[in-house]
């Protein structure tokens, strides 16, 4: 008599079947999003850890060396860099939305603002496939994280939320990741990228 069940699944031997299966889950009603993720250490001073107003990651300084047209203006830089002709990361995603339930219209002295949350969710395989298959080196060993943006159904998001989904049976195996997105009319994430 044993203490452990006959019947049990190893991490070690089916994590690429359980990765292949959420794979083709979300495949089966998925679309695709492009990704950019972003440079937080070309963003950040690191000093006193606010937005880095260099010329070259986005400040304003008209008398200092402009940054690329990606940055020249904005405090913010991202991978893949569009600007400097990079092709965007294309990722299959599963994504939630129902405008009826998840959209929040403000009506206020300065105008109208629409937010609207939704839900993403990325498998390991097709986050992995698609930054293999990219020709975008910057991206490679890179994570989600929060704060970078999503193209996906015509509009803009913020990534505000992200984490790993999907363990195998309590072990630290994932197969996907999970995202909470927002979308603003106002000050809108496609600023940041600057096309």
């Amino acid at each position: 008599m044993g203490c452990r069940g006959s019947g049990q699944v190893w991490s070690d031997q089916d994590a690429d079947y359980f990765k292949q299966q959420e794979a083709d889950r979300i495949a089966q009603s998925a679309t695709t999003c492009e990704y950019y993720s972003l440079n937080r250490g070309k963003n950040v001073d690191p000093l006193y850890g606010e937005p880095d107003n260099d010329p070259l990651y986005g400040g304003t300084n008209p008398n200092s060396p402009l940054g690329t047209p990606q940055t020249d203006r904005l405090s913010w830089n991202f991978c893949p860099d569009i600007a400097q002709g990079d092709n965007p990361l294309v990722v299959i995603c599963g994504f939630q939305y129902e405008e009826a339930e998840n959209r929040n219209p403000m009506v206020r002295p300065e105008g109208k603002i629409v937010e609207s949350d939704a839900i993403m969710t990325i498998a390991v395989v097709h986050w992995e496939c698609g930054i293999s298959d990219s020709e975008i080196t910057c991206m490679v060993g890179r994570k989600p994280k929060e704060g970078d943006v999503v193209y996906c159904f015509n509009e803009w998001w913020d990534v505000v939320k992200v984490g790993k989904s999907g363990y195998v049976l309590g072990t630290p195996v994932f197969v996907g990741y999970k995202f909470e997105l927002k979308y603003r009319s106002k000050f809108t994430p496609d600023r940041k990228i600057d096309l």
